[in-house]
């Protein structure tokens, strides 16, 4: 797998530069749009023998980067690959700081391949992780992180259904890191040290590339599927009343259940995963993507066997972002 690494570093770098014309102009659907259009030309035009086992949704929802989606010259599919072209395209929409592009990729059929739904997420050190138990109540495993270590932080999402568990932390002496959105980008945050842990519930699909993350950098993660009432998250959506359907669908055919626990290995069975992450609006340790002397400048993160890196890459600005895309296609 080492030899495509620069090929996904380069798909989550293009996808941010594709992206960017499109920050702050409030369509956070259509800024995803010029990220999967990126992708999904880089990895057709390249002979990667992969599929996507987390992506944009079926293939009835999302014609580019949907799950099962293959990318072969009629030879053998050698990996997975989990993508989210943009984490956190509402805030980019609105010109806020907390958006990435992220890949991973693993041995084929070794990530679990679930549908868009809720999970619930610790990630943390090994050292942390070492003795915990995510049966147990999560002020529980709270107080047995401060046992091992005093002066612990946590990255949290700053969403309705976490305010409970934010007060009890700061009343146990948590310094709370709130972030709008991303939860990916939160646990790359922990990784580069800016907080202990990282927990929440967020989308599950997010779940496997943090677990890939997780294995690639030596981390460990906890996480269980969550069941939500999607008419209070998302009265508007038109799928709404499906969603419990599909779900129980999907949880039946994995064998699977909301009380099924899952470390990192888990989700991504492979201990060679590879994660791959740009910068887009920035907001933590990751810098924002910047346009300086006539180019753009790109942050980037990679972990692999135990190590990560980070990257400034510089890019020269053209007309349109096909033509980066045609230079940098191999």
């Amino acid at each position: 797998m080492e030899t495509n690494s620069l090929l996904f570093l380069r798909a989550v770098q293009l996808a941010v530069i594709a992206a960017y014309e499109l920050v702050g102009k409030n369509d956070k659907n259509m800024l995803d749009q010029k990220a999967v259009d990126i992708i999904n030309k880089l990895l057709t035009n390249n002979d990667v023998n992969a599929k996507i086992a987390i992506g944009e949704g079926e293939l009835d929802a999302a014609p580019m980067l949907y799950q099962g989606q293959t990318f072969s010259h009629q030879q053998a599919i050698t990996f997975d690959i989990a993508v989210d072209p943009i984490e956190g395209t509402a805030p980019a929409s609105k010109n806020e700081p907390g958006s990435i592009s992220c890949i991973a990729i693993a041995k084929i059929d070794t990530m679990l391949q679930i549908p868009e739904m809720y999970m619930e997420k610790l990630f943390l050190s090994e050292d942390l992780g070492a003795t915990i138990d995510f049966s147990q109540p999560i002020e529980k495993i709270l107080l047995t992180l401060l046992n091992i270590k005093q002066n612990l932080s946590c990255i949290i999402l700053n969403k309705p259904r976490h305010q409970a568990i934010i007060k009890t932390m700061q009343a146990l002496g948590i310094h709370v890191e709130l972030i709008n959105g991303g939860d990916v980008l939160g646990a790359i945050d922990v990784v580069l040290k800016k907080a202990d842990f990282l927990y929440g519930i967020g989308g599950a699909p997010e779940g496997v590339l943090m677990g890939a993350l997780a294995i690639a950098t030596k981390y460990k993660m906890f996480a269980r599927l969550i069941a939500i009432a999607y008419e209070q998250v998302w009265p508007d959506e038109s799928e709404t009343k499906d969603r419990i359907k599909i779900e129980q669908q999907a949880l039946a055919r994995k064998k699977i259940s909301y009380d099924t626990i899952f470390s990192e290995r888990d989700l991504v069975a492979d201990e060679e995963a590879m994660f791959f992450a740009a910068s887009l609006m920035g907001g933590t340790v990751l810098k924002p993507l910047q346009i300086i002397d006539h180019e753009y400048v790109v942050h980037s993160f990679i972990g692999y066997n135990n190590i990560y890196h980070q990257i400034i890459s510089k890019y020269p600005i053209t007309n349109n972002v096909q033509d980066l895309l045609n230079k940098y296609s191999k």
